[in-house]
């Protein structure tokens, strides 16, 4: 394999003829192939060493043009085994220089560095993934390789490496999907700013990804938490949770501006993430995460004697009452802490003496019930914030299934009665 960083070694004496030269040119500026001699090479009784006693490995050099200040620039890359294989790669260059791509001998790391820097609309803890993939993972290994030599075999080797854990810890099939994920769409960028001819990560076959199956709770382990949980300071925070499908930023986030009683709904325009241990406020997680959530009537009245019992609770610690502000609080009346949302609930989920599941799972918990009360899977879907219905068919296959089975008897049910009834009337 071709060695990039090798330092310059004298070139032998005799060169291969000029590659895939256009009519009327020099050599060089189409590029040319050619044997490099080293000290290892047998010399004749004359003292010169011919080619063919020659061990160096082979080089090709190509002529760029001159640059801004009017130098000559050319492009050299030597340590190929054969001519042949020096030939394929200046034939690959070649290629990549008449398809209008930019030659620069930016890394990967340099590249991915002012990719990240220049995307300006992610949301903080998408660019916290991002930099994370990026500085832990995708430089230690790929980040010195030139972008314009980066090929599907070092994603090979890149993505066994990390998979078996030959740096760090070993990492599951979705992490790794992730990861890819990453620097994927940022050598999309590059092919579109025509710093590479095309991106290696389409060539790459990644394993299977076994996601697990959300394991809601039951209708009686909601209720036994339910009850558990009552009188509780968060209660009224799990209860939305469990009956109105938010993410655990959104419900942190919400506020008595988005919260309307009397029309018995709540706005989710925002939420409150942990980004590297510190709360972030910002925008729901996708497009579709911004919409309306009907209330039942137990939430809405639950909700509004938190607001009560809110009002007293900040006149206790002399705050001022505050129209727009964040409907589950701490005592003094700042923002919850996401981490500490999760930790409280497992320890009422123990109290209560319930099977471990994750707070996220309140979500699912709420989507899983709804679609068993035989709710239409768009009105579910719309309520979760889903972007797509398929989102939550796939996720709640194992509930549909049910359902569907259920409808399926219930039709045979309905012709079944209709066809007795009209035996019954001859």
């Amino acid at each position: 394999m071709a060695d990039p960083g090798a330092p310059p070694r004298p070139l032998h004496p005799h060169t291969a003829c000029g590659f895939a030269r256009h009519a009327g040119a020099a050599p060089v500026k189409a590029g040319t192939v050619r044997r490099r001699h080293t000290r290892d090479c047998p010399p004749s009784s004359g003292g010169d060493r011919p080619q063919h006693r020659c061990r160096g490995s082979w080089e090709y050099v190509i002529d760029l043009g001159l640059d801004g200040r009017g130098s000559r620039r050319q492009e050299t890359k030597s340590g190929y085994p054969t001519k042949a294989a020096a030939a394929a790669a200046l034939r690959e260059f070649r290629e990549t220089i008449d398809g209008g791509v930019h030659v620069t001998d930016t890394t990967v790391g340099q590249y991915l560095d002012r990719w990240l820097q220049g995307k300006h609309a992610l949301r903080p803890s998408t660019r916290a993934s991002y930099a994370d993939h990026i500085e832990t993972y995708i430089k230690p290994h790929l980040g010195h390789v030139e972008l314009l030599q980066l090929r599907a075999h070092h994603l090979d080797r890149f993505y066994a490496a990390i998979a078996t854990g030959s740096r760090g810890r070993v990492l599951s099939a979705s992490t790794v999907r992730r990861i890819h994920a990453t620097l994927r769409s940022a050598l999309n960028s590059a092919v579109k700013r025509r710093l590479m001819p095309h991106n290696p990560t389409d060539q790459i076959e990644l394993a299977p990804e076994r996601p697990k199956r959300p394991e809601p709770w039951t209708v009686q382990e909601c209720l036994s938490f339910l009850e558990a949980a009552r009188g509780d300071r968060l209660y009224p925070l799990y209860h939305l949770y469990l009956l109105g499908g938010l993410r655990r930023g959104e419900g942190i986030g919400l506020r008595w501006t988005s919260v309307d009683l009397g029309k018995r709904t709540v706005s989710v325009s925002e939420q409150i993430t942990a980004v590297r241990n510190r709360s972030q406020t910002g925008e729901p997680k996708t497009r579709s995460g911004v919409r309306r959530v009907r209330l039942d009537e137990a939430t809405t009245a639950l909700l509004a004697g938190h607001r009560t019992a809110q009002a007293a609770e900040r006149r206790e610690w002399g705050l001022p009452l505050v129209d727009d502000g964040l409907v589950f609080t701490k005592e003094d009346g700042s923002a919850l802490v996401p981490g500490y949302v999760t930790k409280h609930f497992y320890v009422l989920a123990r109290r209560a003496g319930l099977r471990q599941v994750r707070l996220h799972d309140l979500r699912h918990t709420s989507a899983s019930l709804a679609l068993e009360a035989g709710v239409a899977m768009k009105v579910v879907s719309d309520r979760l914030g889903h972007s797509s219905i398929a989102i939550t068919a796939n996720l709640y296959t194992h509930v549909y299934d049910t359902v569907a089975l259920d409808g399926a008897d219930r039709l045979a049910a309905l012709l079944t009665n209709a066809a007795d009834a009209d035996v019954s009337k001859t």
